[in-house]
């Protein structure tokens, strides 16, 4: 595919909605501060200008993020001019909360590790999206009185965002690009560059967005380390939460019965477990028990309370390969225990080959135009929840069959055809939507029958119902 053709064609079918991912990687503004790429992406639209140079370019944002997005250090300077009574304008991940009981809005402001920040009634009402997992944009923060303290509050809210996100323009913009140049140009929006994959690699890449455009997904990734198995999780969308292994408990995951406060999965579109195979479950019983019934049906009760949520989840993990295949016909062996029951498993809906992908290197990063992060992130979250009205996509042949594969593999194809919006009865149909999906769960199927042969036959039981 010819890299200036597809650059000029996305320029000229999404306009201001797109960014040279190649100067992204070339200004090297992450290098600076820690952030999502999404947020990179929106400073740098923000600043760059015809007349500018990429020098010009990063010196303004670099002074900006000096001003504005503080370094962990720094916090205690912040908080001594606020109490000087001055008015400071930060750039943050502002998530607020709801405390009932005492009547408080609260708010946590990760850049000054203050959870219990206060938020104006008024600046709620505008941004609820602040209520949602939080949000990104540029926060005025004061101190006022309350009672015999002071509190911080955050009194002014301008949220990130590149522009109006209309489903229609996707619709509209799909019918200008052949299915291999839209998974081109979804490739480069997610950060890789198609020419350093084959066909078959990219088909296999695009399948980490399913979970982000289908509700209760649950997936999983099994690969060798250094394929960027994490890579779009942390940085395409604010509505993802990403677990990089270590400790997780029942209150974090479901919800703190002390606070209230509900856990990951019940605030975010999904919930990825990196490094999977060293995840540590502190109480592992209560959160398998919990799993397995939150996989199943998309809710989960704890104490009194019952929780309901469309956040998926997908487990990432690293495997060892034996001559590009996995070492072990059970590779599923590699995840905590917990996983090792079938029951558990069969609740997963696809696998998806990670060691079918290569390792990412500089030849991999994209070089060219695509949808800027913070767009495309909101793209994926209208998908999910869009009428059938407003988006007709999604749709899938009537399945029968084993009822747990016709449920995944309907969700899955619904979400490829939401993705690639391809409906059945287009000739390309079968090709990237149903067979891929069929092979996702036929992975799992797989792997039920390793772990309990006699229950569990290798092959996915579904047929059409013509």
């Amino acid at each position: 595919m010819n890299k200036e053709k597809l650059d000029s064609k996305i320029r000229d079918i999404f306009c201001e909605l797109t960014i040279d991912k190649a100067l992204v990687r070339k200004l090297k503004v992450r290098e600076q501060r820690t952030i999502p790429t999404f947020v990179e992406e929106w400073l740098i639209s923000r600043f760059q200008q015809p007349d500018k140079s990429d020098g010009d370019v990063y010196k303004d944002i670099t002074n900006f993020m000096s001003n504005h997005l503080p370094a962990k250090t720094e916090k205690e300077k912040i908080k001594y001019r606020l109490q000087l009574n001055e008015s400071v304008v930060l750039l943050d991940r502002f998530e607020a909360r709801i405390d009932i009981t005492r009547d408080r809005k609260l708010l946590s402001i990760p850049c000054l590790d203050e959870r219990n920040a206060h938020v104006a009634q008024d600046v709620l009402e505008k941004n609820q999206t602040l209520l949602e997992g939080g949000q990104w944009g540029a926060g005025r923060l004061s101190i006022r009185p309350e009672g015999n303290n002071k509190v911080i509050e955050l009194v002014e809210f301008h949220p990130m965002q590149s522009g109006s996100v209309r489903l229609e323009h996707l619709i509209n913009a799909r019918q200008e690009f052949s299915t291999r140049e839209w998974i081109a140009l979804l490739m480069r929006t997610m950060g890789y560059e198609p020419s350093a994959y084959t066909e078959e690699q990219q088909n296999h890449v695009l399948l980490r967005l399913l979970p982000l455009v289908q509700i209760n997904l649950n997936m999983m990734e099994l690969a060798p380390k250094g394929t960027g198995k994490s890579f779009i999780y942390s940085n395409l969308s604010r509505y993802v939460w990403l677990n990089s292994g270590g400790a997780l408990t029942q209150a974090q995951l479901f919800m703190n019965l002390n606070t209230k406060e509900v856990g990951l999965l019940g605030k975010y579109d999904l919930l990825v477990l990196d490094e999977g195979q060293s995840i540590n479950f502190k109480g592992a019983d209560d959160i398998h028990a919990k799993f397995k019934d939150y996989l199943e049906s998309g809710q989960y009760s704890i104490g009194r309370e019952k929780i309901t949520s469309e956040c998926g989840l997908i487990i990432l993990a690293n495997i060892d390969l034996y001559d590009g295949k996995p070492r072990q016909a059970d590779y599923i062996k590699n995840l905590p225990e917990m996983f090792h029951d079938d029951a558990l498993l069969d609740r997963f809906h696809g696998i998806i080959p990670g060691w079918e992908i290569p390792r990412f290197t500089t030849e991999s990063a994209a070089q060219g135009y695509g949808i800027k992060a913070d767009v495309f992130g909101q793209y994926l979250h209208q998908l999910r929840t869009v009428s059938h009205v407003d988006f007709p996509f999604g749709d899938c042949p009537e399945l029968k069959g084993d009822s747990r594969d016709v449920k995944a593999v309907t969700r899955l194809a619904s979400a490829l055809s939401k993705l690639l919006l391809l409906n059945p009865g287009h000739p390309e149909y079968e090709d990237y939507v149903l067979n891929p999906a069929i092979e996702l769960r036929q992975r799992v199927r797989g792997q039920l029958a390793e772990l309990n042969p006699h229950e569990f036959k290798p092959h996915v039981n579904i047929y059409k119902n013509d």
